[in-house]
């Protein structure tokens, strides 16, 4: 028995084919900025933290890069704590989960900080 559109279901097929590697681009392509996959903050003493989903902090200092490490610090999945020896960088806190704490950076001194704005938060 032949198909009543024989066509319908070739379309259907290259119709996806075409979604998916449009989504597979987004990752790597151009519009890669608008998917990020990081969660920047900027501190008030100058710091950039970018964390990542793997579980990692990166701090951009004067002095250069400084990894910390995700830790079971922070209360429920919004809160995460991520430190090294030296340094602690907690997120989720007020206002609305956008803020952060640094410290270690100075002693007995945080360093307050809030995560930037992404794409789709902007419109």
């Amino acid at each position: 028995m032949k198909p009543i559109f024989p066509c319908a279901s070739r379309a259907a097929a290259c119709g996806l084919l075409t979604l998916t590697a449009l989504l597979a681009g987004c990752s790597t392509g151009p519009l890669a900025r608008y998917f990020p996959t990081t969660a920047d903050y900027r501190c008030d003493n100058g710091v950039s933290v970018a964390v990542d989903r793997d579980g990692k902090a990166t701090l951009q200092t004067g002095r250069g890069a400084v990894v910390l490490e995700r830790d079971a610090g922070g209360v429920g999945p919004e809160q995460a704590v991520y430190s090294n020896p030296d340094m602690r960088f907690e997120t989720g806190l007020p206002p609305d989960g956008r803020g952060a704490n640094l410290e270690g950076m100075v002693p007995n001194r945080k360093a307050r900080c809030s995560r930037e704005s992404t794409f789709y938060e902007r419109l």
